[in-house]
């Protein structure tokens, strides 16, 4: 592949709503939601494609990166919002993103990377919270209640859960909440795929921090879940399971990392943090013998084993486990890992040398933690045969990575030892 060469960049950086995105936004400078709003996506994925090959040059050899442009401009893409609750000077709530490097929330009127509806819902529902005397969680002072408000869209069927994170206690007000929710939602401008909230739910932290995710979901009204259609399967996605939160998931992710990967039928394939079995479940479909989901995730395991059953794939066989000890299956012949950011981790890793599938896809969201396994895959015997930057986060500079690793031939399983 020949090298990539970059547009010409003018000498003085264009305003972002002329030569570069088209994209003006008011917050654009002081929002941390996006930091390169204002650079066209080629610059964009020709920076990222090349931090990534500087820091992963010990292990790709004469690989390159490749990546390709997005179907149509990154406009409105995201699918989940999760925004904190804070209290203004009057001590009323205010939703919004953190500012660049900060914990102050900018309170947004118009974003372009989430789904308009979704913005237009969470404006919504500040009012409720204040229209209900709700206070936000302070955590210097330990008082309060309300941490965050989040809302999860499936974008293929238009299905929206909403939800509420809020600190340990009862919440006297949480069925005039959704009550409130459910009609904001109603009364909102239609889009062009129909938007519906089909369930609220209050989400219980007990961190005293500022994590803002919640440990517990309990429904307030309607369902505790979404149904979403992507690739001709269906999907359930409950409120503590992980989903791809880009609307193009499948054509950025799904079906060019599958492309990476090769040929799966009559194979027995592992698909490891493999979630509500967003990979697992396609590759059982490309005709894998077998397919074996290994997920820690009480509700993400709950929903695969729900998807398979509801796809009609007899194959597919989930398991509750960190994947870190888990036993795989021998044999296993092809394996997917999907880990979270902090990589893999050394035991992860041991376990991956045992099993010694011959083919490995990793996808990665942090290439640092990808530089730090691949340093231990390779001891194992592994080495890079194809990479693919999956641009899931434009505007920002975060990467999502997938590569293909193949086991060299011949090599003996690496024991786990006595201890693991």
């Amino acid at each position: 592949m020949p090298p990539l060469t970059r547009p010409t960049r003018p000498r003085t950086r264009p305003r972002p709503e002329t030569e570069a995105t088209g994209l003006d936004c008011r917050h654009f400078g002081t929002c941390g939601g996006c930091s390169r709003l204002d650079q066209p996506i080629a610059w964009q994925i020709h920076d990222k494609v090349q931090t990534c090959e500087r820091l992963l040059a010990p292990f790709l050899g004469p690989v390159r990166i490749a990546s390709a442009p997005p179907p149509r401009p990154p406009r409105h893409f995201r699918t989940r919002l999760l925004f904190p609750v804070q209290a203004d000077r009057r001590g009323q709530p205010i939703t919004g993103l953190y500012a660049s490097h900060s914990h102050t929330v900018v309170r947004l009127e118009q974003c372009w990377t989430l789904d308009p509806w979704l913005t237009a819902f969470a404006q919504a529902a500040e009012r409720t919270l204040r229209d209900l005397g709700l206070q936000p969680y302070d955590l210097r002072r330990r008082q309060g209640q309300v941490k965050a408000i989040w809302a999860r869209l499936a974008s293929g069927t238009g299905q929206v859960m909403a939800g509420v994170v809020t600190r340990p206690g009862t919440f006297a007000a949480g069925q005039d909440l959704a009550a409130a929710w459910l009609a904001a939602a109603a009364a909102l401008p239609p889009r062009r795929v129909k938007h519906q909230l089909v369930g609220v739910v209050h989400s219980i932290s007990e961190r005293d921090d500022d994590f803002l995710l919640g440990d517990r979901h309990v429904p307030l009204r309607g369902a505790d879940h979404v149904v979403d259609r992507r690739a001709g399967l269906e999907f359930r996605i409950s409120a503590g399971s992980f989903y791809q939160i880009h609307a193009e998931a499948e054509a950025l992710l799904y079906r060019p990392a599958l492309a990476l990967l090769g040929p799966v039928r009559g194979l027995h394939v592992v698909d490891g943090y493999g979630g509500v079995g967003t990979f697992g479940l396609r590759l059982a479909r490309a005709g894998a013998a077998a397919v074996t989901i290994v997920e820690e995730g009480a509700a993400a395991c709950r929903d695969a084993a729900h998807n398979a059953t509801r796809n009609r794939l007899a194959n597919v066989r989930v398991v509750r486990t960190p994947f870190a000890g888990a036993r795989l299956p021998q044999p296993t012949d092809v394996l997917v890992v999907d880990p979270p950011r902090a990589g893999l981790g050394p035991q992860a890793i041991a376990r991956i040398a045992a099993a010694a599938p011959p083919r490995l896809l990793y996808v990665s969201c942090a290439p640092e933690s990808l530089a730090r396994d691949l340093d231990g895959l390779v001891a194992a015997g592994y080495r890079v045969g194809a990479a693919r930057l999956c641009d899931l986060f434009p505007h920002t500079e975060h990467c999502e990575l997938v590569l293909r690793l193949d086991r060299a031939s011949g090599g003996p399983p690496t024991p786990l030892g006595p201890s693991a």
